[in-house]
Formats: C-alpha cells, sequence, structure tokens
C-alpha cells in the first residue's frame, strides 16, 4: 500500500513539476524503505548523484535526512509542513525534515520550497527560499550574495553575518523570534511580513514596508518605513518613515488562537485595523500581496498535490481514488 501511494505520487510530481523541462532528472529522497533507480536515502546523496537543474523531490517521512551542501543549481521540493494542523492540505500529514542546507559557490539559481529545516546557510547569488518552516536562517554566511528571495516561509530566526548580501527580497513570511537585518553589508526589501518576534526586529539599508511588527521595531537612519503597524506604545524616531501607526496591539489585528501555535494564527482579523492598511490598499501583512504572492497555509509547493487518497478491494480488483489540488 505504501510502495502504490509512493508511486502515485512520483507520478503526480513527475507530470507536474517538471511540466516542459524535459532535460531534467527527478530525484526522490525516501528512507521509508521504497528503493530503486533515482531514489536516495539522503538529500546529500541525492544531490551528488544529480546534475545542474535536476529536481530533488524530498518525500515525507518521521527520519531527518540530514544535512546538504548545495554546490549545484537545483530545485528541492517537499510536501509542505504544520499538515496535521492544516488538514486536507495533503494526503499524508507528515513533513520532510533536513538538519541544514547550506547554499555556497555552484548552486546560484538554486531553490527550495515545502521542507522543515533546522538551518540554512546563505552564501550564493540567486537562490529562492519560499514556503519553507525554518528554525534559524543565516545570510551571508561567510560568503557574499545577491538577489536572492526569501518569500513565504513560516521562520523562527533570521539573521545576517559580516559579507555582503545585496538586493536581498524578503516578503510574505512569518517571524516568530528574532529577525536582525542591521549588520549594513546587507541591502533589501522588507516587506508585507508578521512579525511577532519577541526577540525584537532590527534594520539597517532595508526599505520596510506592509509589516505587522507585534514586538520591538529598531530602524536606523538608513531604513525607510511605511504603512507598518507596531505594537510598541510609540513610533521609532530613526529613519525616513510615513503612514506608520504604533501601539496596535496584536490581539486587535491577528486572529490568534489556543494550543498549538501555528501559522494559521497570523492571518489578520477580519474588519481589524490590518484589512486595507497598506500601501494602495493592500493588507498588511503575510497573507496578502500586491504582486499576487500571499503566504500560504503549510507552505505547499507551487505545484499540484494529492490531498486525498482512498484505496479499496473488490474481488480481483483494486480501486483507488485520489483527490488533487493546484497550489498556485
Amino acid at each position: 500500500m505504501k510502495k502504490l501511494y509512493a508511486s502515485l505520487l512520483l507520478g503526480l510530481s513527475t507530470l507536474l513539476v517538471v511540466s516542459g523541462a524535459f532535460a531534467q532528472t527527478i530525484r526522490r529522497v525516501n528512507n521509508n524503505g521504497i528503493t530503486g533507480t533515482n531514489i536516495y536515502s539522503t538529500i546529500q546523496a541525492a544531490h551528488d548523484a544529480a546534475a545542474a537543474n535536476d529536481i530533488i523531490q524530498v518525500e515525507p517521512s518521521t527520519t531527518t535526512y540530514g544535512s546538504l551542501t548545495c554546490t549545484k543549481k537545483l530545485t528541492i521540493v517537499g510536501p509542505g509542513y504544520f499538515l496535521d494542523l492544516n488538514t486536507g492540505l495533503q494526503a499524508s500529514p507528515i513533513p520532510a525534515s533536513v538538519s541544514s542546507i547550506d547554499f555556497q559557490s555552484g548552486s546560484a539559481g538554486s531553490s527550495v520550497s515545502g521542507l522543515t529545516l533546522s538551518n540554512i546557510y546563505l552564501r550564493a547569488n540567486t537562490v529562492s527560499i519560499t514556503r519553507n518552516r525554518i528554525d534559524y536562517l543565516y545570510v551571508g554566511y561567510y560568503g557574499e550574495s545577491s538577489q536572492c528571495m526569501v518569500r513565504q516561509n513560516y521562520i523562527y530566526y533570521m539573521t545576517t553575518y559580516g559579507y555582503t548580501s545585496n538586493d536581498l527580497l524578503i516578503t510574505n513570511n512569518i517571524f516568530t523570534y528574532y529577525v536582525a537585518l542591521s549588520n549594513g553589508a546587507t541591502k533589501g526589501e522588507f516587506n508585507n511580513n508578521t512579525v511577532m518576534a519577541n526577540a525584537g526586529a532590527s534594520f539597517d539599508g532595508f526599505t520596510v514596508k506592509n509589516n505587522y511588527f507585534g514586538y520591538s521595531f529598531t530602524p536606523t537612519s538608513n531604513t525607510s518605513w511605511s504603512y507598518n503597524k507596531l505594537a510598541q506604545a510609540s513610533l521609532p524616531a530613526s529613519g525616513t518613515q510615513s503612514n506608520n501607526t504604533a501601539n496596535v496591539a496584536y490581539n486587535t489585528i491577528l486572529t490568534w488562537g489556543s494550543g498549538t501555535q501555528y501559522d494559521a494564527w497570523y492571518k489578520l482579523k477580519a474588519g481589524g485595523p490590518g484589512i486595507g492598511a497598506g500601501e494602495g490598499g493592500v493588507d498588511i501583512g503575510a497573507f496578502d500581496s500586491p504582486t499576487g504572492y500571499d503566504y500560504k497555509l503549510s507552505g505547499i509547493p507551487a505545484v499540484p498535490s494529492i490531498y486525498e487518497y482512498n484505496q479499496s478491494v473488490n474481488g480481483n480488483t483494486l480501486n483507488v481514488t485520489l483527490s488533487t489540488r493546484s497550489n498556485n
């Protein structure tokens, strides 16, 4: 039964992930006893066997797939996260966990989505980090980077090192503990994020727009910030600012909840002060975007997925029912 489902999952992903990229090979990462051609038990083994532009499909497992040092341009795709809490999005509620990914020289143009990650180290150009659950994200980690994108992720901690990182786009993410983008070597945009970071958020050299900051917000004089809502009692004096509002409590703007904290808590409250409060009338925070990249619950990658799977035996006939949806 497990092998049949895995085969169906592979067939769907082959059809839909590759779509038009006929030179690419899909490398499956599976440590649940599934073996065969182009199937590997660790993400590093799949990377080492891959050619540039291949796709690495990381499949659900209760066991981590280890760490990856990435030195090739690859597309890495997992199933998403919080699948047990946001029910009905995938047939399996199990995530795919990776200890760390270190994007090094040679990995320019790579992308990763749908994974649960302990650490990401970013020191390559034009890397896209989208729709992941990340504990620690380090930018400019002992190496320079340019034109990287961090979009639609659920992140605990993000910080910069002393190496230059230019044109960094950080948009439509949820941050839950700490954001430190104030070393002066990192420049970019920080737009439409929801920041409930109780260790604070600090910026230098950034444009900061359409965000909610549920704890302290600290800009420098080299920060331009507008259309943000802040929980703190008064607006900071530093930077160039307009159309910002202080003293906006989190329970007036976010739906929040009880029990296990997860991404659905960070949706805006209907009729609250975040609705239509961004530049041009967009909602502030992660769940709206002037460019169409609003946050997606559970980080489901932007490819169709199987969200329901049923099978039954009638005599000598095996009946299989699949329900699929697109996730753009």
